[in-house]
């Protein structure tokens, strides 16, 4: 008899086709005890809310991505936590001491987080609607492809309809209600019950009302804090009368209308082109609320329909440039979200939620990074607390990374133009001075920590602050966007003066090995993020540098640079340099240049494996060769599954990339369903430590990482490499993932493919599309599919 396969039964109408994940639903309000585990998202870059969704009494926690409070906005003598004089005399010292026994002390090097600050929220959105007590039929949903939040109900013998979402061609947050009958009365409030010195004032007039505050600052600095303001509107056309409430609220009679817009327009006097010493490192601009008043005042006459249009355009042109359609063989799309969420499990998982949470990293990314704003800090934009976890800052020894592991993929590499821009902006100009009092060196320097104020010194603890290899970590995110567009220009005048200071200053501060006296290059002294002593050789530090200056040397043409001395001194060290790939004792990858890798460590960073993914130190360097990647398995065996150590989600989902670059379909899979099971909460936002109630976005973007390093094993070529560049498609799709299809991936060196697999988890069909330079693809086969 001939068997069923997947094939079969699809012809036989037996299976579901794949679906492409796109809604997230629920049927009950958000818990305000618990905001981050149930609301959804809603995001423009700059604006983000986190809807509620209660009947009558409604709340949007809102934020503004540049409210920060701290910094220059905090003291006047704010410097970036850098010495006030050079320490870079103490370097030579601590560097012989550490040669001399292995490991060390690098105190005298480490700085302050003095005046470092905190993102805040900015305010409530508050709507309530007159006389609605009981209700029926709930439902709150959030569509994915068009960023559109809805929640719809029944209360006293009428439907209501509320939407909510971030417009980013229109800069504003749209609350819109909508009923079969003539609305009761209704309320609409900015509130402020966070800040009491100074305290928010709220206005009313026939503008809206507005909420004007700023940020706390020392005592005894005077009126320094940032300036913010939030107006709320009504818009549209409409036969309807507006008054003020006696505490600043908008309030719309009942009986008037049958539907009404609120938006929402925000700013603060954030201004990143002032942090330089230009400016004094005040990054103090001009008063927002005059811009903030010309972007309601443009959309005061405009009707509901249109708003929504333009916005719904926007977002979803973004979204759809990759597509993801996995099979629904539970039908788990007619299912509540929190539900599938809730019986996920490792050892079944579910391939419709797999692409849920595929999609909703792609989502969360356009929500929160667009031109004009910041990136995506470490809850991406949404944190409905004035004093969130690590301050909602941006954390560069892993967190900030994996925020963009996605982005060129996915066909976002444009919208990632606010991390350029803030790199630039913020960590160039204070981070030179960084470079230079601490180590005397050229280029420029940061370290684990980073507010938005430019803080680039070093902070108070060597095991979590002595990772200054972290900037030469992110301009893998700098020329893998140049490597995914060959955009020569945006690399001649944007990406290559990043990569060459920090180029310059590894220059600068590398020294020769003087414990193993074999002549190589290393970084001395260092610390592994997070584990281990302070040392010399880090691997991951020795793995990132290799990185960077493979950069400089095999895309130097495209650099414009015509300074030949500069990439002579890259190439001579680049010759001698230590690239951080050592086997060690029980054949594992060393996380350090002296064996002491201690067997069974579970601890929850992968930074030794660093260049196997998401770098190419080992990965690209030694692709083939059996001896190291069988001591990377070794390693990765012995890391554990990512959960003794603070059971994180992005230390599971960083496995699950590791492994599936390695292969392996099994462990890949088992981990990222681990992920999904262990660390993501009802609302599809992951979880820092569970059972606890900390988001940290950087699990979600992992995770669609992860599976795209399921779909694709794409590797830089290294420098020197003239052959035709060549990509595994579907290196560690599980079975589960059957019949799926995917359009849009883009492609080292440019152009997308298209390509769709059986039920064997084969790919077998391929389309490539705007490709003009050579490529081979195979399939985990070996079976060519494109090219020779």
């Amino acid at each position: 008899m001939k068997p069923l396969t997947q094939s079969t039964l699809l012809a036989a109408g037996l299976v579901q086709h794949p679906v492409v994940a796109r809604k997230l639903w629920t049927g009950s309000a958000a818990d305000l005890n618990n905001i981050v585990q149930t609301a959804y998202t809603i995001g423009n870059g700059r604006q983000a809310g986190l809807p509620i969704g209660i009947p009558g009494s409604d709340v949007v926690p809102i934020n503004h991505d540049s409210l920060w409070r701290g910094g220059p906005f905090t003291s006047s003598t704010y410097n970036g936590g850098n010495p006030n004089e050079s320490v870079a005399h103490f370097f030579p010292g601590i560097q012989e001491n550490i040669f001399k026994n292995g490991t060390g002390d690098e105190s005298p090097l480490l700085g302050n987080m003095d005046d470092y600050g905190s993102y805040e929220l900015m305010a409530n959105l508050t709507v309530s609607i007159a006389g609605i007590k009981d209700y029926s039929s709930y439902r709150r949903t959030l569509d994915l492809e068009t960023a559109v939040h809805t929640v719809s109900y029944t209360a006293n013998g009428a439907n209501f309809n509320t939407t909510q979402f971030c417009s980013y061609p229109d800069q504003v947050c749209v609350y819109h209600i909508r009923s079969n009958k003539a609305l009761p009365e209704v309320t609409a409030a900015i509130t402020d019950t966070y800040r009491t010195r100074p305290k928010s004032a709220v206005t009313c007039s026939a503008n809206g009302t507005h909420l004007s505050g700023r940020t706390e600052a020392n005592q005894g600095q005077g009126d320094i804090g940032m300036k913010f303001d939030a107006l709320l509107s009504v818009v549209g056309r409409g036969n309807f009368s507006q008054t003020c409430g006696d505490t600043g609220q908008i309030v719309i009679p009942g009986g008037s209308t049958n539907s009404l817009t609120f938006v929402l327009a925000s700013g603060t006097e954030y201004d990143p082109k002032k942090g330089t010493a230009e400016h004094k490192y005040s990054f103090r601009g001009v008063d927002p609320y005059p811009a903030v008043e010309e972007t309601v005042s443009k959309l005061r006459s405009k009707c509901y329909s249109d708003i929504l249009a333009r916005h719904a355009k926007d977002f979803s042109s973004l979204f759809n440039r990759f597509t993801l359609d996995l099979p629904d063989p539970n039908n788990s799309a007619s299912v509540d979200t929190a539900k599938l969420l809730a019986e996920y499990t490792r050892a079944n998982g579910d391939p419709y939620v797999d692409g849920l949470v595929i999609d909703y990293g792609k989502y969360l990314f356009i929500s929160s990074s667009r031109p004009g704003s910041l990136p995506p800090n470490l809850q991406g934009k949404w944190a409905p607390d004035v004093n969130p976890p690590w301050s909602s800052d941006y954390h560069i020894d892993i967190n900030v990374q994996m925020n963009n592991w996605l982005t060129e993929q996915m066909g976002l590499g444009d919208i990632t133009d606010p991390l350029f821009e803030f790199i630039a902006d913020t960590w160039v100009p204070r981070g030179t001075e960084s470079a230079r009092l601490i180590y005397n060196a050229t280029g420029w320097v940061a370290f684990t920590n980073l507010n938005i104020f430019g803080h680039t010194g070093q902070g108070d603890d060597a095991s979590w602050a002595n990772v200054y290899h972290d900037p030469a970590w992110m301009m893998a995110t700098v020329w893998d966007h140049f490597d995914y567009t060959r955009d020569s220009q945006w690399y001649k005048t944007v990406g290559y003066p990043m990569i060459k200071g920090i180029a310059a200053f590894w220059l600068d501060v590398l020294v020769e090995d003087k414990y193993f006296n074999d002549g190589t290059l290393v970084a001395n002294p260092c610390n592994s993020p997070e584990h281990g002593p302070t040392t010399f050789g880090c691997a991951q530090f020795q793995q990132v540098v290799w990185e960077v200056f493979d950069h400089v040397i095999r895309d130097w043409d495209a650099s414009g640079d015509a300074d030949q001395d500069f990439l002579q001194r890259v190439k001579k060290s680049f010759d001698t340099l230590d690239d951080g790939v050592h086997i060690g004792s029980w054949g594992q990858i060393q996380e350090w240049k002296m064996d002491m890798d201690v067997k069974g460590d579970k601890h929850r960073h992968l930074s030794h494996l660093n260049g196997w993914y998401p770098g190419y130190a080992i990965s690209g360097k030694y692709v083939g060769n059996k001896t190291i990647h069988d001591a990377v398995v070794t390693s990765l065996l012995s890391r554990g599954d990512g959960t003794e150590d603070s059971n994180t989600g992005w230390e599971k989902t960083w496995r699950a990339s590791c492994w599936a670059r390695a292969g392996d379909v099994d462990h890949a899979y088992d981990e990222f369903k681990y992920t999904i099971a262990e660390n993501f909460a009802p609302n599809v936002l992951s979880v820092y430590e569970p059972p606890g109630k900390v988001f940290q976005i950087d699990a979600n973007f992992g995770q669609s990482a992860a599976g795209l390093a399921m779909l694709i094993t794409d590797i830089p070529q290294l420098a020197g490499d003239s052959s035709t560049h060549s990509v595994i498609l579907g290196p560690a799709i599980p079975k589960q993932w059957a019949g799926g299809q995917v359009k849009g991936l883009r492609l080292r060196g440019g152009g997308s493919v298209d390509f769709s697999w059986s039920d064997d988890s084969v790919v077998d069909r391929v389309t490539v599309h705007n490709r003009s330079l050579p490529i081979k693809i195979a399939n985990k086969d070996g079976k060519i599919l494109y090219g020779s």
